[in-house]
């Protein structure tokens, strides 16, 4: 699902991320752990493609991140550490309106709010 092998990256002449290699296989959880600065969004934006300035090898579902399209967003989900909704809506209208950035089937709203358990919305 997710293969880095030999990867890194820098901002200046002075290297930030070096030889980084790990794989996630399908059905996994993984998670970043680390103090502020180690690298976790810096890889995090690498694996959705913001960062293409890497070396090394980042393959997502089989394909090199740096040769994907624009149909690589309608499979992956990211969520950074800021809040990434409209506080003006409703948890329902912020579920339809995400919805209706994506061009295939979703879960509708009422779907997702009995997942989670949040029926009173």
């Amino acid at each position: 699902m997710i293969q880095l092998n030999k990867m890194s990256f820098t901002y200046t002449k002075q290297p930030f991320l070096e030889n980084i290699s790990f794989t996630v296989e399908s059905g996994e959880i993984f998670g970043f752990l680390g103090p502020s600065g180690a690298g976790k969004s810096t890889i995090q934006k690498i694996l959705i493609g913001m960062l293409p300035n890497y070396t090394g090898s980042v393959v997502i579902n089989g394909i090199e991140i740096k040769k994907h399209d624009n149909r690589f967003y309608e499979q992956i989900g990211v969520d950074f550490e800021y809040p990434s909704l409209y506080k003006k809506l409703t948890a329902r209208q912020n579920l339809d309106f995400f919805s209706s950035l994506y061009q295939g089937d979703c879960y509708s709203a009422d779907e997702l709010l009995d997942f989670s358990g949040f029926y009173f919305l």
